[in-house]
């Protein structure tokens, strides 16, 4: 039995030990810790918080060590434990981080702060619908546990449930008025409903409940950026950066940031950074060949290659010509197996071979064609007409003279596409035919659908309701048959969409495009923030929304541009 004056130390020493630990004095937190394990080797409370301070510097190995050998004196120590789970979470082992936690939860079925643990790890495994019993479980068995509440919130967001995650962020709050992680969940639901004013409230709480809490910085940043508040989306990119250099998710999003805003030269610099971000997931398709710095080629061979959408191939793709004429012709492009005989026919007269990703190929460095920006457009008036795709003119003319038979009468043949798969932010660039109603009314025009997926019985019902063709040529498909995609564009007068992958066809083409721009989240970086003009193409005008989710105007506006260009 230890002495009164040993147990009067350690509880001195264990009461700084938190105090200075709590302060941010850290080395003399862990010197106070050290006396106490002098006194009493394996103290538990002291060991944890050795291994708390040695994970917060970095020491994985030695919190590792510490908490398993306390584990194996202690079995029963429940903090020991859940440190330790979280430790094997933030190093990407959640197996051994839940296989930790069932060892002891038999014992304690309804613990629970270890079935939110079991929960946390089921998430961080994407078993998001494995994880939402086991919280419901806790905070039935905690109703005042917060975090539980918090975290229940996030795996019903992220399964889809969004208003039972919104109810349960406000039960967290309720509990807990400074829950960094339910205020950042609630800013995200008003995001999302682009109620942007309430989002930037909501992020402004999570900041100052924690002050670096990285994806509220982001988020706020994003959302000030929508909300077209300039200077106070530019201070927060500055300060999210400031705190964190390395995260590259917010360099990515500033460098998009900057693009839309016309400064090319720091924007593609930041928007490099998507290539070290984890959730950028598109794949390498350089080959492992050195990377091009922009430097004179001197003979060497250029292999570019698409990234991301096919609309993102198109629109990179306008500075193809550049590129080939940089590298004397010795170019090999990589594209989407579906546009290679586009892109073949139209880079034919600049020496460029086009090939499907994946095709092996011989060349000296390499580059992606969203990467060339940084050495072949350094501000928005360099980028041309945009003006370079050839659809196959014997298509063009069967699909010119086909259309002319079928509607003789027609004043304007129109391509129309009014949907885009984005699964980001496709459903706010989106609209249905419905709310094109007052311009697919306006006579002497033939409306042709461009739409990629299936919309053949949202057409077939539009048609029994109004009585008005959208027609779906069955000799095209618009998903799979790019090249007859590009041929029945070129064969219209002129094509009307919102923004997706069919106003970088007609734009490329040089086609007479109006583009139906959402005001909000749907705004894509290459859209400028004002006028109708684009810098990428010059055949394309922009028709805006006043406000997000209100199309009227804009239909306003194309039925004016449709009459005054024929």
């Amino acid at each position: 039995m230890q002495p009164d004056s040993y147990a009067e130390k350690i509880a001195q020493a264990l009461k700084a030990a938190k105090t200075l630990y709590r302060v941010g004095r850290i080395d003399d937190a862990r010197r106070a810790c050290a006396l106490i394990l002098q006194l009493e080797p394996w103290h538990p409370e002291a060991t944890q918080r050795l291994a708390l301070i040695a994970r917060q510097q970095g020491r994985m190995d030695e919190a590792v060590g510490l908490l398993s050998e306390l584990i194996s004196r202690h079995p029963n120590n429940i903090a020991a434990i859940r440190t330790l789970s979280a430790i094997w979470r933030e190093a990407g082992q959640p197996e051994r981080s839940e296989a930790l936690l069932d060892g002891v939860m038999p014992a304690l079925p309804e613990d629970a702060a270890l079935l939110a643990d079991k929960a946390q790890c089921r998430i961080d495994r994407q078993d998001v619908a494995g994880a939402i019993p086991l919280l419901q479980r806790a905070v039935a068995l905690a109703p005042d546990y917060a975090d539980a509440h918090t975290l229940l919130g996030v795996a019903l967001r992220r399964n889809g449930d969004k208003a039972a995650a919104t109810i349960a962020f406000g039960a967290a709050l309720a509990l807990n008025p400074q829950d960094a992680n339910a205020l950042n969940g609630l800013g995200n639901d008003c995001l999302e409903k682009e109620r942007f004013a309430e989002a930037v409230a909501y992020y402004r709480r999570a900041i100052a409940a924690r002050p670096k809490f990285l994806k509220a910085h982001k988020n706020l940043a994003y959302t000030l950026n929508l909300d077209n508040d300039i200077d106070g989306a530019r201070a927060a990119f500055a300060r999210l950066l400031e705190l964190a250099p390395d995260f590259h998710e917010g360099h990515m999003d500033y460098g998009l940031f900057l693009l839309s805003l016309g400064d090319y030269v720091e924007g593609w610099r930041e928007y490099e950074h998507r290539w070290s971000f984890a959730g950028f997931t598109e794949p390498d398709w350089g080959g492992g060949l050195p990377r091009w710095d922009g430097a004179p080629l001197a003979g060497r061979r250029l292999l570019l290659w698409g990234e991301q959408g096919v609309g993102d191939h198109v629109l990179y793709g306008t500075m193809l010509p550049d590129a080939a004429q940089r590298a004397n012709g010795r170019v090999t492009l990589m594209v989407e197996a579906r546009l290679v005989p586009l892109f073949a026919r139209s880079l034919a007269d600049a020496g460029v071979a086009v090939v499907a990703r994946g095709e092996k190929v011989e060349a000296d460095v390499q580059c992606p064609l969203g990467s060339l920006g940084a050495w072949l457009r350094h501000a928005p008036q360099e980028c041309g007409s945009g003006h370079y795709l050839k659809a196959d003119g014997h298509c063009v003319e069967e699909i010119r003279q086909r259309y002319r038979a079928q509607w003789p009468t027609a004043k304007q043949c129109i391509g129309l596409s009014w949907r885009s798969a984005n699964w980001h932010v496709g459903d706010y660039k989106s609209l249905d035919l419905e709310s094109l109603l007052p311009v697919l009314r306006k006579p002497g025009i033939a409306w042709v659908s461009l739409q990629y997926g299936r919309v053949q019985a949202e057409i077939e019902a539009f048609a029994r309701r109004h009585g008005i063709e959208v027609y779906q040529d069955p000799e095209i498909d618009p998903t799979n048959d790019l090249d007859g995609l590009a041929a029945q564009i070129a064969a219209l007068d002129g094509v009307a969409s919102i923004s997706n992958s069919t106003v970088h066809f007609a734009g490329a083409l040089g086609k007479p495009c109006w583009v139906m721009l959402s005001a909000g989240r749907g705004r894509m970086w290459y859209w400028p923030r004002e006028g109708e003009r684009t810098p990428w193409y010059d055949s394309i005008r922009l028709l805006r929304q006043a406000r997000p989710g209100d199309w009227s105007g804009v239909m306003d506006r194309l039925s004016e541009a449709l009459d005054a260009a024929f």
